[in-house]
């Protein structure tokens, strides 16, 4: 058995089995009553609706804030990496600016300036699109990330060999043909595991979406412990922990498993 799977199971029995006994130790005898509400809540709190009819709050909406984000976080951030490895000034310069703005901007504070600065809605070509609390979120999530996409990029490039590059101007390729068909092909496999390691991050970044009002799992259990009382608000953010302990620890995993692949070649 591999390392990582040692680790795999390792976590993913003994988190939710420490969980469970902080759970006992809280409530006690009371732990089977409290465990039978948070069942019933347990829709609510993953999907957003009591009966799975929707799919855009509770925990699928911080799955599809992450995966909105992570893609449009990974599109400019290419551009944004590309311009950071450019000979030219002019480019180069201003790609750094941007870059070191983004990444030391608090997620926090992003969040609560797209909130307020993107309107409510915007008018394109005589259609009014409405930007709900959850576009915003994605914004203000994206931004920060790109900037780390950017500089994982340009590690990227920058680990290939010298020689390629020399090689492929010696056939009469141009730089962005050098890089589109040789140097990236090869250094994505280097960067997919700094890629999912930077996924998780953002994926546990959601959490503060909350603050734009977006119907994310913390707004719903917040609902779920206004409407049940505070004395459920321990089990409540426990299972809260576990969904997100859930669904980040396996990608954390094989992140692991794929850098050690990544280093034995």
């Amino acid at each position: 058995m591999s390392r990582e799977w040692r680790a795999f199971l390792l976590g993913i029995i003994g988190v939710p089995a420490v969980l469970a006994a902080l759970l006992f130790a809280v409530y006690g005898a009371e732990t089977p009553a409290i465990l039978a509400k948070i069942w019933l809540r347990t829709p609510l709190l993953l999907s957003g609706s009591a009966d799975f009819s929707g799919s855009t709050g509770g925990f699928a909406a911080n799955i599809l804030i992450s995966l909105w984000a992570m893609a449009i976080a990974a599109a400019i951030g290419a551009v944004l990496g590309i311009g950071l490895i450019s000979q030219g000034k002019l480019i180069r310069l201003p790609s750094e600016f941007v870059m070191n703005v983004l990444r030391n901007s608090p997620w926090l504070v992003v969040l609560y300036a797209m909130l307020y600065l993107l309107p409510f809605e915007i008018t394109v070509f005589g259609a009014t699109v409405f930007l709900s609390p959850m576009v915003k979120s994605i914004v203000g999530l994206a931004l920060p990330v790109t900037a780390n996409i950017a500089e994982v990029f340009r590690g990227g490039v920058e680990a290939i060999a010298s020689g390629q590059w020399e090689s492929a101007r010696s056939l009469g390729y141009r730089r962005l043909q050098i890089l589109r068909h040789i140097v990236v092909p090869q250094a994505l496999p280097l960067m997919t595991p700094n890629l999912m390691t930077i996924y998780a991050m953002l994926f546990i970044g959601t959490s503060l979406v909350v603050v734009t009002g977006t119907s994310d799992v913390i707004s719903v259990a917040r609902t779920v412990i206004g409407s049940d009382g505070d004395h459920i608000a321990t089990a409540v953010y426990i299972f809260v922990l576990l969904l997100f302990f859930l669904f980040s620890f396996p990608i954390a995993i094989l992140t692991r498993w794929l850098e050690r692949r990544v280093r034995a070649r």
